[in-house]
């Protein structure tokens, strides 16, 4: 059985895509985990139009690291999956998935992430091939919606609840690559398969500097927690620099000063924020 942890903050219209994909999967073997941090009853009604699938709602506080780790502790599939509440399947991924896991031994799944258009979602910069993840190729290959992992192998493992969005630091991105990071030191077996696509909204604004600071922070950070040298850095900061100048040369002033701010976060994550936020123990 797979388990799709599901964090919402309200987003009723998204949900209701997300559950449509649910009901037209031709896979049924799962049960989805619907986190509701909005602080209202409004997802409700909601569930109640799917009687066909298994949705069972628990409400927690603010925190996406938090909603997860909720979701793991009462996850019972043998298989997670963290889908966003506003991407949604394919009709045969989870058969795909099911039938991958099946057959292998391997520990972990992760899909290309695009919307209806194929523009990649996370930035433009995953994969389209099929490779093994690596520390290097983890950056082009991982999208917390699109990654499926056995239980077992995740075992006690839990987000860094200081990281992304909702967390209270600057940390604001960078949780789910860091959890998957931890598991490749473990000597966990995690693929990409960038044939099959899992649909996400492409960001599009509102383009605020202090969410391109908190995003640049946290990914800042990750690096310096799993020891990337400087030129991982000098790459991470160059390529939102280059994205800043693109957006000033087609008059879009706001976003080139989002990138920017993601410049910045992600040199003081690295340089600065390593040493007043630092990993201490965590599951």
């Amino acid at each position: 059985m797979i388990t799709l942890i599901v964090g919402s903050l309200g987003r009723e219209t998204a949900l209701r895509r997300l559950l449509d994909s649910l009901v037209r999967q031709t896979y049924k073997d799962f049960c989805v985990l619907l986190i509701d941090q909005s602080g209202h009853d409004g997802l409700v009604p909601i569930v109640a139009d799917y009687p066909t699938l298994i949705v069972r709602r628990i409400v927690a506080q603010p925190g996406l690291s938090r909603a997860r780790n909720l979701g793991l502790s009462l996850a019972e599939g043998e298989i997670v999956a963290f889908p966003d509440d506003d991407a949604w399947y394919p009709p045969d991924l989870l058969e795909h998935v099911g039938a991958a896991f099946e057959s292998s031994t391997v520990d972990g799944l992760s899909f290309r992430v695009t919307d209806e258009a194929g523009i990649c979602s996370a930035g433009g910069y995953m994969a389209s091939g099929a490779f093994e993840m690596t520390k290097t190729a983890i950056w082009r290959s991982a999208v917390s919606c699109s990654f499926f992992l056995r239980r077992e192998a995740v075992g006690t493992l839990r987000f860094d609840e200081r990281l992304g969005v909702g967390s209270g630091t600057p940390l604001g991105a960078g949780e789910e690559t860091e959890f998957l990071l931890r598991l490749l030191e473990q000597g966990r077996h995690l693929l990409y398969d960038g044939s099959l696509t899992v649909y996400h909204p492409v960001f599009r604004g509102p383009w605020r500097v202090a969410r391109g600071w908190t995003y640049g922070c946290g990914h800042g950070w990750v690096l310096r927690r799993h020891r990337y040298g400087m030129w991982r850095l000098f790459w991470a900061v160059a390529i939102q620099g280059a994205r800043a100048m693109q957006a000033v040369l087609t008059g879009r002033w706001r976003k080139a000063l989002f990138h920017l701010a993601q410049a910045a976060g992600r040199f003081w994550g690295y340089a600065v924020l390593w040493r007043r936020i630092t990993p201490g123990r965590c599951a």
